[in-house]
């Protein structure tokens, strides 16, 4: 009994703090580039990793991808999309989870 008490308190511990979520973000868009702006409104520091996308006005997406970014307490991060002058951007979004860290 002992030793499942053990391990399902290890278990929770362990699965507490390693999950992924979904951070606050902005979006910004201009004619060449698009911007997906991720804030950290938590008082610990974290990693995030994803795809920022940005769609033309002639239909074409365009993504950047992005890997370990380090954003500590009550700063952002920046992930760019960009595109030529002549098929400018219309929209943009991003697929980012991140974690905590030490």
């Amino acid at each position: 009994m002992k030793k499942l008490m053990l391990s399902a308190v290890i278990f929770l511990a362990l699965t507490s703090s390693v999950f992924a979520f979904v951070p606050q973000m902005s979006f910004f868009v201009n004619r060449e580039v698009a911007t997906a702006r991720v804030f950290n409104n938590t008082g610990r520091p974290f990693i995030c990793s994803g795809t920022a996308f940005g769609q033309t006005y002639n239909g074409v997406v365009i993504n950047s991808w992005f890997n370990q970014i380090y954003v500590t307490p009550g700063m952002f991060a920046d992930a760019f999309v960009y595109s030529n002058f002549y098929d400018p951007f219309i929209t943009a979004w991003a697929q980012v989870d991140c974690q905590f860290t030490w």
